[in-house]
């Protein structure tokens, strides 16, 4: 399954610094700082996170299957910088949006 890293360890890495190509990693460099500021809510930056996720499950399914595929069979951590303590990450919500899916799917 997965679960929220930090960049130091072993993983994916889903920045939008470090890999702003992936599937996972936010595309908005403001709406990440405007989240780390406490410029916006928790729940406004998920929000958008999680429809930023859904557009892209459109059209880069097959990624998101294999990925999921991976985190059936082995524990995999989506990584970004925020401290793995930390109750808000966009790491922490992209791990149970893809644990839900793998559920969803029923993926074995």
């Amino acid at each position: 399954m997965f679960e929220k890293g930090t960049i130091k360890e072993p993983g994916i890495d889903i920045t939008i610094k470090n890999n702003p190509d992936h599937f996972l990693a936010p595309n908005d460099w403001g709406m990440v700082q405007k989240a780390r500021f406490g410029k916006i809510s928790s729940d406004e930056y998920k929000t958008w996170y999680l429809n930023l996720i859904r557009e892209r499950w459109a059209t880069r399914r097959d990624e998101f299957m294999a990925l999921a595929e991976e985190g059936s069979k082995s524990p995999v951590k989506l990584l970004c910088y925020c401290p793995k303590t930390s109750a808000f990450c966009h790491a922490r919500i992209a791990s149970d949006f893809m644990n839900a899916l793998v559920k969803k799917l029923n993926i074995k």
